[in-house]
């Protein structure tokens, strides 16, 4: 009867630390990634347009700095990725694939629900973001990327200005991890054009 019920501890034991470390493991994810079978890129693509991020109801200079450090952050990584230059197109899509090469590819992304909750003595900052690939001649989707993302700070131990500028640099530094990545993983295929 005793080992039986230290067994039954030690199971009930080890269940709980299991589950701590899921739920501990889950709190470290960065959101959902979806790629689809179709995501190549062609090997001649050496400048990787990305489009200006929509924002919902996000303060201007947030949405506006996580962009400027996202291209920034992947000018800084082009070695890793293959490519020469990841630039911003200022005009709509519809004029910049006149041209873009149709087999290429583009990225796209948006920021929203971005939420201040603060109290008499502290403020958590939460937002949610996303990423998406797509092929500029099908507009098909070959990546996405959904990134949440939050921060509690205390008053009297920092600012809001200074919190919304960390929780700004940890989305756009995980933002180009995530694309790096993905165009690390992404089959280069030849395309005659």
């Amino acid at each position: 009867m005793s080992v039986s019920r230290s067994l039954s501890k030690y199971l009930h034991f080890a269940a709980l630390l299991l589950l701590l470390l899921l739920v501990a493991l889950s709190g470290c994810a960065t959101g959902n990634v979806r790629t689809s079978q179709a995501f190549t890129i062609a090997q001649n693509q050496k400048m990787v347009p990305i489009l200006p991020f929509s924002n919902t109801l996000v303060p201007e200079s947030f949405s506006t700095a996580v962009f400027n450090d996202y291209v920034d952050n992947m000018n800084d990584s082009r070695e890793k990725t293959g490519f020469s230059l990841f630039a911003i197109i200022k005009d709509d899509l519809k004029s910049a694939e006149k041209v873009l090469s149709p087999a290429h590819v583009y990225i796209s992304g948006e920021i929203w629900s971005y939420i201040e909750d603060g109290g008499c003595c502290a403020t958590e900052l939460r937002v949610k973001s996303r990423l998406r690939i797509y092929r500029v001649n099908s507009r098909e989707l070959l990546w996405e990327a959904e990134i949440p993302m939050e921060s509690f700070f205390e008053h009297d131990s920092s600012t809001l200005a200074a919190e919304r500028e960390k929780l700004g640099k940890r989305l756009s530094s995980s933002m180009s991890q995530l694309t790096i990545k993905a165009l690390q993983g992404a089959k280069r295929i030849s395309i005659e054009e």
